[in-house]
């Protein structure tokens, strides 16, 4: 075919990927030519297997897993306690109410500092970084993001839709359009 010449586009979408790769598998076994069938993926079966193990009642939030953040939570509480004790311990850092410290000696502030903000630290980072549940569920299905629909799409003359028609439509797509180029023009035709 030219490009000038009249051609007809069969344009199907699916909601799942295998799905749509039966259709690509009828349409080469029709007889249709495989630079003629594209298929275009709209999400892969592991974006599509953790859609659905989502919890559709979580918020998922945080820049790491709950417990990544309680580790650095600590590890960050542990050392900046560690160094707030000593200070406060030796008298180097002037503020109000450092003489306990300084009465316990610098090593045991140091100690103490570093367990009391090390465990606040872990409970902060923990809690910041785990999933809240929602306040109320979805009030419909479609408030949840559907996967993006993979499209299968074939090349044909006129004389190929109806049978292009009814290779796609085994594999049972949610839509089924027709295109018509006419001297670059596009225009859809009727649904049969």
């Amino acid at each position: 075919m030219t490009d000038r010449a009249t051609r007809h586009t069969v344009t199907a979408l699916f909601e799942h990927p295998s799905a749509a790769q039966d259709a690509a598998t009828a349409l080469l076994d029709a007889g249709f030519d495989r630079a003629g069938v594209k298929l275009f993926p709209g999400a892969s079966e592991d974006v599509l297997r953790y859609e659905r193990n989502l919890d559709p009642d979580a918020v998922q939030r945080g820049f790491m897993p709950p417990e990544n953040g309680g580790a650095l939570g600590f590890v960050v509480g542990f050392l900046g306690g560690g160094l707030l004790g000593l200070m406060l311990g030796s008298g180097a850092l002037n503020v109000m109410g450092r003489e306990p410290a300084m009465a316990a000696g610098p090593f045991w502030s140091a100690a103490i500092g570093a367990v009391v903000l090390g465990l606040g630290g872990a409970l902060a980072g923990y809690l910041l970084n785990s999933p809240l549940p929602k306040l109320e569920p979805p009030l419909e299905e479609t408030l949840r993001r559907r996967p993006a629909p993979t499209v299968v799409s074939v090349v044909t003359d006129a004389q190929g839709v109806e049978r292009a028609r009814e290779a796609i439509e085994r594999a049972a797509p949610s839509s089924v359009r027709v295109w018509r180029a006419d001297n670059g023009d596009w225009s859809p035709l009727a649904p049969v």
